[in-house]
């Protein structure tokens, strides 16, 4: 008598396994998170290997942001620098809608739609961060105070941010040796699960239709993936950190209170140099959050918050405190950069002429919360610096903030025409 192929049933799972398979896909979300994106193909010679975005929520004054006004009093620390001929402004852009609370909407500076997407700067991570002990880094200048982060995986999920200093400073320099041991630790255990979930999940294979094979194939590949990343974490933790800067100081008393935003993000500015300079990473993010209370600038407390000046209704006591703050912002990035432009990179460029600085807002204005004409302001990266741009003019037609995005992508070697809600691109004029 011939046996009944056991698996010659119809391709039904019972409710167990279809449980027990639900544990094991339940440990997956965890680990998408250092699979390495696909990247897409390029065969062109890169003219920048860095990304560095620092998003305000709360915008800037485009009065005094723009290189074409008169006098822009938030771009005097880029000029007293000597950085004139390193940076554009660029006015006229946005994304177009869609409309409504523009503080809940400016999370989509680099995404340029609120659907779930990925952010311009993970997509740049998928390939610059293969290199480097850390693929990407998500910072923030404190707590955050209004749903806003800048960083969002392939499927939408926003990234984790760090708030303190210490902890970057840590994840720099070394964080000591237990800290390295509980790393390898939980690197090792990643392993297993996925040893033991390939195993499981392999017995399915037989009874899956054509279609549900094909998914199980691609799905092994990205497990595939994690473990080559797996393998690379752990080959890091080998090597050894970089030798503490000793002309920095973190202080022995870390605060990261809203009213310190100013003294956080100066930090943060600084870390991220050290970071480029060590090469640790080449992919950042930065927040400048929202605050609703009083914060210091220098020794002095604001006498309203960095919220309300931000709420101006034109009057000049309030634009006055409200472009004093943003000053500090920029004299944040004017020494960023500064740094930047005087360390020789390995090819002999400036490190500031290898990096994309993009230093602006998803705000058009926070004082109507009108989400139209970013301020965006453009340095290094091996661009033809012209001071400002102006956009949705005749010389100028783009208007999509994402056509800016798609020209960083072709100068860090991608080789792709579009970029989320991008029509076009702005080579011809920056490049």
């Amino acid at each position: 008598m011939k046996k009944k192929n056991p698996f010659s049933r119809p391709s039904k799972i019972g409710r167990r396994e279809f449980l027990r398979g639900t544990a094991y896909s339940l440990a997956i979300p965890f680990l998408p998170s250092i699979a390495p994106r696909p990247a897409l193909a390029s065969t062109a010679s890169p003219k920048a290997k860095r990304f560095v975005c620092v998003g305000a929520q709360l915008g800037f004054y485009k009065p005094d942001f723009f290189a074409n006004n008169e006098n822009p009093r938030l771009l005097a620390p880029l000029y007293d620098s000597g950085l004139g001929n390193d940076f554009t402004t660029i006015s006229g852009l946005d994304h177009k809608g869609p409309t409504g609370n523009g503080h809940e909407l400016c999370h989509t500076l680099l995404t340029g739609s609120v659907q779930k997407t990925i952010s311009l700067d993970q997509l740049i991570a998928s390939r610059l961060g293969a290199e480097t002990r850390y693929e990407s880094m998500q910072l923030c200048a404190g707590q955050y105070q209004s749903r806003a982060p800048l960083s969002f995986t392939e499927t939408g999920i926003p990234m984790p941010v760090t708030i303190r200093p210490s902890i970057v400073y840590g994840r720099i320099f070394g964080g000591g040796t237990l800290n390295a041991q509980r790393q390898a630790y939980i690197l090792d255990s990643g392993h297993s699960l996925l040893d033991d979930f390939i195993g499981e999940a392999s017995s399915l294979q037989t009874r899956l239709n054509a279609n549900d094979k094909n998914k199980l194939d691609e799905y092994f590949s990205s497990i595939r993936d994690v473990e080559t990343q797996l393998q690379r974490r752990q080959e890091w933790l080998k090597r050894p950190f970089p030798a503490p800067d000793t002309d920095f100081k973190l202080s022995e008393v870390e605060n990261i209170a809203s009213a310190m935003l100013l003294q956080t993000e100066d930090l943060m500015w600084d870390l991220i140099a050290l970071a480029i300079k060590n090469d640790s990473c080449r992919v950042f993010t930065l927040t400048v959050p929202l605050t609703n209370g009083a914060i210091y600038l220098g020794e002095n407390l604001t006498n309203a918050s960095y919220h309300t000046y931000s709420h101006h209704g034109q009057k000049e006591d309030r634009i006055e405190m409200l472009v004093a703050i943003e000053k500090q912002h920029m004299q944040g990035a004017a020494r960023f950069l500064k740094a930047l432009k005087e360390t020789p990179d390995v090819d002999g460029q400036s490190m500031l002429d290898s990096t994309i600085t993009l230093v602006g807002s998803g705000m058009g204005d926070p004082s109507k919360h009108r989400r139209v004409n970013y301020p965006l302001l453009v340095a290094g990266g091996g661009f033809k610096h012209k001071g400002h741009i102006e956009c949705a003019t005749s010389e100028n037609p783009n208007e999509m903030a994402s056509d800016l995005y798609v020209t960083f992508l072709k100068q860090l070697g991608f080789e792709t025409d579009s970029f989320s809600t991008s029509k076009s691109n702005l080579n011809a004029a920056l490049t």
